[in-house]
């Protein structure tokens, strides 16, 4: 999942115009432009890309960085694994070893 949040990155480095881009597997905080601007004072997302206007508008807050021309982010982190979190078939088994019998 790095690996392609990498390759994401780096294609909207050349992308047509946008307001926001952020990868992830659960990149479901804000879903619209509206949602984004309401916790603009809460923002710690690691990728996050904002377009120069969308983050002024913001009142530019502070640890981003510039991307490219119009754009800055919070740097990419990259994606953390928990499988015993996304997997219930991996839970019950984690279950199963806990229960002494």
């Amino acid at each position: 999942m790095t690996e392609l949040g990498i390759l994401l990155y780096q294609r909207l480095k050349s992308a047509p115009t946008f307001r926001y881009a952020l990868v992830g597997v659960e990149v479901d905080e804000f879903r619209t432009y509206n949602e984004l601007l309401e916790q603009s004072s809460t923002l710690t997302f690691p990728g996050l890309v904002l377009a120069q206007m969308t983050w002024q508008a913001m009142g530019s807050p502070s640890g981003f960085r510039p991307l490219s021309p119009g754009y800055v982010w919070k740097p990419y982190e990259g994606e953390v694994y928990k499988p015993l979190i996304a997997s219930s078939e991996l839970k019950n088994k984690l279950k199963q070893l806990l229960i002494v019998g």
